[in-house]
């Protein structure tokens, strides 16, 4: 008899390897068995466990992303030509890391309840 292959994903980010395991888990209704992705890597410290073959590689790409855009800073930095500037572009990166994303959505009905009307203000 042959050992049979577990299935892997293909077309990963070099390094990385995904393998669909039979795992068993406990979720408040007993202990079954659940087909799930394991994901090992060389940014990871520890497998991380998926449902979907899409969230395995939606982990993938945000995680190349992030070190990519790590690695771009730092040699943006490596590459500026006085301290000053260095100073700067660390100051605006922690200042982005602070604050929080301006880009949020507000409900339309909290924006139109704290919103003032020409109409509503004395004169």
């Amino acid at each position: 008899m042959s050992k049979s292959k577990a299935k892997t994903l293909k077309g990963l980010k070099r390094g990385y390897v995904a393998t669909l395991k039979t795992k068993v888990f406990n979720f408040g209704e007993g202990r079954h068995k659940y087909e799930v992705y394991e994901l090992n890597g060389p940014k990871m410290d520890k497998p991380r466990y998926f449902v979907d073959e899409l969230s395995v590689r939606m982990f993938v790409n945000a995680n190349e992303t992030e070190t990519a855009l790590t690695k771009s800073f730092e040699n943006a930095v490596k590459r500026a030509t006085s301290k000053s500037e260095r100073r700067e572009m660390q100051a605006a990166k922690e200042l982005s890391e602070l604050v929080p994303d301006l880009e949020v959505t507000v409900p339309a009905a909290i924006r139109d309840s704290q919103a003032t009307r020409p109409e509503d203000t004395d004169k």
